[in-house]
């Protein structure tokens, strides 16, 4: 979908950008008609083994369960990111752009690397209901109405380490049920250009550097991008803005542009109370949480806001008041590793090389691992909406006893070089010659 601009309003962008960089191995396990074998996973069974990699589209599930796993692993996620990384500074992350990510990669996860990957997301629900339940969220933002709302994703194959040995279901069932461009290239240092510079498209030139550059070692990339732009569905008027102090969280006085709106939806709850301001469509709005206790920061208020208090929170609805709220326009980046995150939350075993299983993807347990996951964030705020956009970077490597990671040098010339034509016998040239510019 093209990205259009409008000169007369500002969009929300959320953008969540994956990139999954799998290290090489060389133990690849195949199947008689070359693909790697699987067994079919049983959900009900005590240990989840490995997704039965077919369309899970039609897969049923419980909405009202899953919405609410969904909230608690996103607020649980909030939380434990804020007790990592927080400290002083404004903190923003994109749940939603990490779940994505990792159930790309939980598709072809086994054992209990599957179990802990699904139970991040979705507690006590199985594989393919989690995988069901993302494939329903993609398709719900690219079917939004009255806002431009996509979701890309597009793989990158080393043909010079993994080549023809990834298991092709795999990629089947990722090009069907994340939508996703797969592409085998060799590697080098201009196919870091090439995927920043799709992320950088799909992404409304939110996020232009998804990752530097990539690894002799690296054997597959996996970007997923999601855009969103939307206008406010009752814009601020000139009169509803207007400068106003803000007291930060240290006890600094900033002045800044506050945005004012009377509405009436009402929450509130021991913890805080909020306001909700709509984009249009209706299907997706911007909601305020504002501490109760007006002596502690944001930060220290997320540290300890809770699943449960989050549903507290919103199931306070009200719509017996006429609400008066103000905002200000802020801006905001944030740029974390979030490994440590991930395995607070349970999901050890994926990044230990001894106990990781992604052989779903390629190679036998134990020949990849996530080494590490990179969240960068920006949001911008302003009288005419919002524009956001996440980017999630998680690195596969590869480990095992029977692993082999080839040593590669590059020769690109790229630049100013000496060429010849040699007789093979003696090789003397019979041409010689530069190149300075082409």
């Amino acid at each position: 979908m093209k990205i259009c601009y409008r000169k007369d309003i500002k969009f929300i962008t959320g953008v969540m950008a994956a990139a999954m960089l799998l290290g090489g191995c060389s133990s690849f396990t195949r199947s008689g008609d070359g693909r790697t074998s699987r067994h079919e996973l049983k959900e009900d069974a005590d240990i989840k083994t490995e997704i039965d990699l077919s369309d899970v589209r039609n897969t049923d599930y419980d909405s009202t369960v899953m919405d609410k796993e969904y909230r608690r692993y996103c607020i649980d996620l909030f939380s434990q990111t804020v007790n990592d990384y927080g400290g002083g500074d404004n903190v923003i992350i994109s749940p939603a752009s990490v779940m994505m990510a990792l159930d790309m990669v939980g598709a072809g996860a086994k054992g209990k690397s599957l179990e802990q990957i699904t139970d991040l997301f979705a507690q006590g629900q199985g594989p393919l209901t989690q995988q069901a339940y993302a494939s329903a969220l993609m398709d719900r933002i690219n079917e939004a109405e009255q806002v431009e709302f996509t979701c890309a994703n597009a793989v990158w194959n080393n043909r010079r380490i993994l080549g023809d040995k990834v298991n092709m279901d795999y990629v089947d069932y990722i090009e069907d049920t994340f939508n996703a461009q797969y592409n085998v290239t060799d590697f080098n240092k201009k196919t870091a250009d090439e995927i920043n510079k799709w992320v950088d498209e799909h992404t409304d030139h939110m996020i232009k550097d998804i990752i530097s550059d990539l690894q002799p070692e690296t054997v597959m990339v996996l970007v997923n991008a999601l855009c969103f732009e939307a206008e406010w569905s009752g814009k601020y008027s000139d009169k509803d803005v207007y400068e106003e102090d803000f007291t930060s969280a240290d006890g600094t006085v900033q002045t800044g542009m506050f945005l004012h709106d009377e509405s009436i939806v009402y929450y509130e709850s021991d913890k805080a109370t909020g306001f909700v301001k709509s984009y249009k469509g209706g299907d997706f709005a911007f909601l305020a949480i504002l501490p109760t206790d007006e002596t502690i920061s944001a930060n220290e208020f997320a540290k300890n806001f809770t699943a449960e208090d989050y549903e507290e929170f919103i199931n306070s609805r009200s719509l017996d008041y006429v609400v008066i709220s103000k905002m200000p326009e802020f801006e905001t980046d944030f740029n974390i590793e979030m490994n440590d995150t991930i395995e607070g939350l349970g999901a050890d075993t994926v990044f230990d090389p001894d106990a990781a299983d992604f052989s779903g993807i390629a190679g036998a347990p134990g020949d990849l691992y996530i080494s590490k996951i990179i969240h960068k964030t920006h949001i911008e705020i302003d009288r005419n909406g919002t524009r956001a956009a996440a980017a999630t970077a998680g690195f596969l490597s590869g480990s095992g006893e029977n692993q082999v990671i080839p040593e590669y040098r590059y020769v690109e010339c790229d630049r100013p070089f000496v060429y010849a034509i040699v007789d093979v016998k003696t090789m003397a040239p019979v041409f010689i010659g530069t190149v300075n510019s082409i």
